[in-house]
């Protein structure tokens, strides 16, 4: 049976900087996206009875969806932009996860050379809160 409320309380995410240096806010994150990004090849020789097949794994990408407590979603897309300006090149990020599943298992994954693209903000208006869209990709997730 599925059970409420993983994200904030038992699924934790951080972002950093390439380097290391943990963004001065966080995003607040009400949904979190993940999926892993194959390609198949298959072949199937003539005179052979079985198909081959081989999935080759080239990253992981998804989204990041939350409201405006803070600036951090500007202050991501303006890093963005200001490296982009300085240097020509494309900023990378460092998306950090900790998740703790119901039988007590930790399991934490960080995810490297993350990029960010296609920034969404929206608001329908009447008192209701902003909220904020953020797609991500990443080269990789390494087991911690």
């Amino acid at each position: 049976m599925a059970q409420d409320g993983l994200l904030g309380k038992k699924l934790i995410i951080a972002f950093t900087d390439e380097r290391g240096n943990a963004l001065q806010k966080s995003p607040e994150i009400l949904k979190w996206s993940v999926e892993e990004i194959t390609s198949e090849e298959k072949k199937h020789p003539v005179g052979e009875e079985n198909e081959h097949r081989q999935v080759l794994q080239s990253g992981y990408k998804g989204t990041i969806e939350g409201q405006s407590p803070n600036t951090a979603y500007d202050d991501i897309v303006d890093m963005k932009q200001q490296y982009q300006d300085q240097f020509g090149g494309t900023l990378k990020f460092v998306i950090f996860t900790s998740e703790t599943y119901k039988d007590g298992t930790v399991r934490k994954y960080k995810y490297e050379e993350v990029t960010f693209d296609g920034y969404k903000r929206s608001s329908d208006g009447g008192g209701k809160p902003i909220t904020n869209n953020l797609n991500w990709h990443a080269t990789r997730r390494v087991k911690q």
